[in-house]
């Protein structure tokens, strides 16, 4: 018997029926070709009115594996099919497998029970008995998808040259009434960064995420916390241009200045002053 070819049946879903009903014809085909030359029998597949159970025709692993999606999903609560369906979904969702790999584990199970030494008796539900749920689970995930998390963030800036060299240039400016050599800009980078190690901005809260809606089909996360300010570089860039050598002299000659404008605004503020 010759395998069938999708190429070989019209386009649309009528060609690609009648393509998996060649296709399933051909796979029993090959497996009576099997059993004849092996001498062995495989279980065939048992489902809800399908199969030995029932005293009817066994489905085809093609046609079985199509019964998941087309036929166990769509089946009425409460009929043989649905409680199937329902009772192989539920033990996946205590597995943790997300929704798109059923269909995996399913065909999988299939799969196993045309499986020599499986031990499956054609029961497709019996695969749950000894599957790795690790197996179908995203791999980018180590744990629970959906739920609470504490998170505790500690953040340290860097502080270049250029940043560091603009901070201590403005408070230079101010307090001494120069620019900063390089010598300075150096230390005072050096400096800076070390004590920002030591004073990090810390965010303490909780991260809660929820499953898919219908208006966030990627589920949501909302997030609950306190900000902790860290190291304040414009506060130790003051400090350090006030440790400067010439800072004093800068201070008193700033002093003396507003004590020469206040006299010019009041001449008799002399006697409060010298007071």
């Amino acid at each position: 018997m010759k395998e069938p070819k999708r190429e070989d049946y019209p386009k649309g879903k009528a060609g690609t029926d009648a393509y998996n009903k060649a296709r399933a014809k051909y796979v029993e085909w090959l497996r009576s070709q099997t059993n004849k030359q092996t001498g062995m029998d495989l279980p065939s597949i048992d489902l809800p009115g399908l199969g030995p159970s029932s005293g009817t025709r066994s489905p085809s692993d093609v046609e079985a594996k199509r019964w998941f999606k087309f036929v166990g999903a769509k089946a009425k609560k409460g009929t043989q099919s649905r409680k199937y369906y329902d009772d192989f979904v539920n033990a996946l969702k205590n597995a943790g497998i997300p929704q798109k790999d059923w269909q995996s584990v399913w065909d999988d199970a299939i799969d196993w029970t045309q499986t020599y030494g499986s031990g499956s008796d054609g029961k497709p539900i019996k695969f749950l008995s000894g599957f790795n749920p690790s197996d179908y689970k995203d791999k980018d995930s180590s744990g629970p998808k959906y739920g609470t998390q504490k998170v505790r963030t500690e953040t340290t800036t860097q502080y270049g040259p250029s940043n560091a060299a603009d901070y201590i240039n403005k408070n230079f400016e101010a307090e001494i009434g120069r620019t900063a050599t390089k010598e300075e800009i150096d230390a005072y980078t050096k400096g800076v960064n070390a004590a920002a190690k030591k004073e990090p901005s810390i965010y303490e809260g909780f991260t809660t995420t929820t499953g898919p809606t219908k208006g966030a089909s990627l589920g949501t996360t909302t997030s609950k916390g306190t900000q902790k300010t860290g190291f304040d570089p414009a506060i130790y860039a003051a400090n350090f241009a006030r440790s400067r050598p010439d800072f004093a002299e800068s201070f008193a000659t700033k002093n003396f200045l507003k004590i020469i404008q206040s006299l010019l605004k009041d001449p008799n503020a002399i006697g409060t002053v010298v007071e």
